[in-house]
């Protein structure tokens, strides 16, 4: 496998598995906590890989991903006080988690092997490179990334296909949902911590800001284009691949980062289809206008 198919599978893989999740954490209004969960999950990713030597080890994912989920309850607990308005709740706790994360990634814990440039915009093409990837003898099975990857993206769309009925009643209607006895609070648990690991497996090719754009982005964009939440998920899906090996292409074309590209063009996509919708929805609103207008004066 080259290094160029190496790089346009993995960016396609960390889209379309950083995406999924976030259709339901846009539809629940919380795609700020993504950015607050990608900035706490550093601590537990270095306090992880001293642990265990590496930044691919068990322990450093859950390590990570429950520093993840601290936010989410720290968040929940201070909102349940009545003293926190507004998301204040979570600019109280996850700034001081990433800071914490830093100053142990500057000071005493030096020699574990996470570039701070990497922290903020992962290194997408270096996890492409030969010593990154999976060779058994002559057969190049790609980044072994990207196959941590597909088996979290495999997770989460087998627990959305579990939970589906209580994340899709949850989202539009939460009070119907705990009246009608599903267990609500649990589900979002098991959903948030799904998030989390996402956004820790995810690390190292989008970064801790980039990760946001990657699972926000692509599922507020379908959800301009959709009617039903299958088609939500599936519009998802096909834009995040197609801003991804876009913005690859991109990037290779001008020599520019290939995550921030991949960001950059989600954005675009996003703008384009913004508009679009929004002339459209004035087209037709004039049109129905013209009709009506037209019926009246033949009444008259």
């Amino acid at each position: 496998m080259s290094f160029i198919a190496a790089v346009a599978l993995l960016a396609v893989v960390t889209a379309i598995t950083c995406a999924l999740p976030g259709v339901f954490v846009v539809l629940r209004h919380q795609s700020m906590l993504v950015d607050a969960m990608s900035h706490a999950v550093l601590p537990g990713i270095v306090i992880g890989a001293l642990i265990s030597g590496t930044t691919h080890s068990p322990i450093m994912i859950v390590a990570a991903a429950l520093m993840g989920l601290l936010v989410v309850i720290g968040a929940e607990k201070l909102r349940n006080t009545g003293l926190i308005t507004g998301d204040a709740n979570q600019g109280l706790i996850f700034p001081a988690l990433f800071a914490i994360g830093v100053l142990l990634l500057s000071t005493v814990l030096k020699s574990v092997h996470i570039c701070q440039d990497t922290v903020l915009t992962g290194d997408l093409n270096l996890m492409a490179l030969e010593p990154e990837r999976i060779i058994r003898g002559t057969l190049d099975f790609g980044p072994r990334t990207m196959w941590y990857l597909l088996a979290v993206f495999a997770i989460n769309a087998l627990y959305i296909a579990l939970t589906y009925r209580v994340l899709k009643l949850a989202a539009f209607d939460p009070m119907l949902a705990k009246t009608m006895g599903f267990p609500v609070r649990a589900v979002e648990y098991g959903l948030m911590l799904l998030v989390s690991v996402t956004v820790v497996v995810a690390f190292e090719t989008a970064g801790a800001i980039l990760v946001i754009a990657l699972m926000i982005v692509p599922p507020a964009t379908a959800l301009l284009l959709s009617r039903t939440l299958p088609q939500m998920i599936a519009f998802t899906l096909v834009i995040a691949a197609a801003s991804a090996l876009t913005g690859f292409y991109v990037a290779l074309y001008f020599d520019l980062a290939t995550s921030a590209m991949m960001a950059v063009v989600d954005g675009l996509i996003f703008l384009i289809v913004f508009v679009t919708t929004r002339w459209w929805g004035r087209q037709r609103g004039r049109s129905a206008m013209r009709t009506l207008s037209a019926q009246m004066e033949v009444r008259a």
